[in-house]
């Protein structure tokens, strides 16, 4: 029985009940006056307990303070780890739908790099479908080699807002997959850094708007997909593609791999929320067509088949209200492990110190990443 089902609440009330019962009977009827007191004053002592139990089982229910039991035990630690639905196993193998990057040709000769010799490759990315302009960072592995036909597993890097893909950039990402990658606990991976929001000034919530809006959804989802393969040595199966965000690339990368699970399998999720957060200026979806973005009601009613790595904090309130319900809903085949923090806000230096850990969890978890 899960700290989230109705099952706590009910089995509270009943008892409760049962004891308020005894207590107004004035059962038990026998034995000595001094007995029946100290019985009494056990029932009275017991009802107020599960009265105020019952009152916290329905308040977590309505505003969820802890996710789960593990969550609700581990509240006075600094971080609690939890994992909801299934196993990475039934990720790897479970059946999905849509074509994925299988019907996306790789050419016989690749494009040349604007920068050869360089690790770090930069691009202006014009798309027509999406109708979409926007720069492109890639990072590639040591030894990467236009000429080889091997073969590269791919991150893609999302940003925050307001920022852009030196924003990423700038963090401790890259390095930590190189230091990963060196140390032979993650595969050499290709890592695309894109920008998010096209045009750049536009909080999109990467999500497709309506005609004319911006189609942020398609730009990440299936242009740069299909872009990479035309311009790299990329596995395309979905077992080598991740997605990866924190704050606002955070929400992007749970609604990419959650909405193309053919695409992507698995998303590292730091400081992230479950729901679009749109600006005042700007929310292209109506109550009908924004339920495709509610990550929460997709865990519960229509999970997909992807492994997520989750961290969040007591203390953010952009990331924790629906992080914690998204927790509390989770069930396979998505797969999601998940650190909650007793503190810190939304910061880069919270989720900073955890970046090894997830690269190393998705080593770990999709075949195409392990070293």
């Amino acid at each position: 029985m899960e700290l989230t089902d109705a099952g706590p609440v009910v089995l509270l009330a009943v008892l409760a009940l049962v004891v308020f019962g005894l207590v107004v009977a004035g059962w038990p009827r026998w034995g000595s006056r001094v007995g029946r007191a100290v019985v009494r004053g056990v029932q009275v002592v017991l009802l107020n307990v599960l009265v105020l139990a019952l009152a916290g089982a329905a308040l977590n229910d309505q505003y969820l303070f802890y996710s789960s039991w593990g969550d609700l035990f581990g509240s006075r630690s600094t971080s609690v780890q939890v994992h909801h639905g299934g196993t990475s196993p039934e990720v790897v193998s479970a059946p999905v739908s849509g074509p994925g990057l299988r019907g996306v040709a790789a050419p016989a000769v690749l494009p040349p790099l604007p920068q050869p010799g360089s690790r770090l490759q930069t691009y202006t990315v014009v798309d027509s479908r999406s109708n979409a302009e926007g720069q492109v960072y890639v990072h590639l592995p040591v030894g990467y080699d236009p000429r080889s036909s091997r073969t590269y597993p791919v991150i893609l890097g999302l940003h925050g807002f307001p920022s852009g893909p030196r924003g990423f950039l700038k963090l401790d990402f890259l390095s930590s997959v190189d230091a990963l990658t060196a140390e032979g606990r993650l595969a050499p991976s290709i890592v695309v850094v894109p920008r998010i929001d096209t045009p750049a000034s536009l909080d999109t919530e990467c999500v497709n708007g309506g005609a004319g809006q911006p189609q942020t959804d398609t730009w990440l989802a299936h242009d740069i997909p299909a872009w990479t393969v035309h311009h790299f040595h990329v596995k395309q199966t979905r077992t080598s593609w991740a997605t990866l965000g924190y704050s606002y690339g955070a929400w992007c990368a749970a609604s990419l791999s959650m909405r193309h699970p053919d695409v992507f399998g698995a998303a590292v999720v730091l400081l992230g929320y479950f729901r679009p957060d749109f600006s005042a200026a700007y929310d292209p979806l109506t109550a009908a067509s924004g339920r495709g973005y509610d990550l929460v009601t997709m865990a519960r009613t229509a999970p997909p088949p992807v492994a997520m790595w989750v961290l969040t904090s007591r203390e953010d309130p952009l990331s924790y209200p629906t992080t914690s319900k998204f927790l509390s809903v989770a069930r396979s085949p998505l797969d999601v492990t998940g650190t909650v923090l007793a503190h810190g806000g939304h910061r880069d230096s919270v989720f900073t110190p955890y970046v090894p850990a997830a690269l190393v969890w998705l080593a770990q978890t999709l075949p195409g990443f392990r070293a």
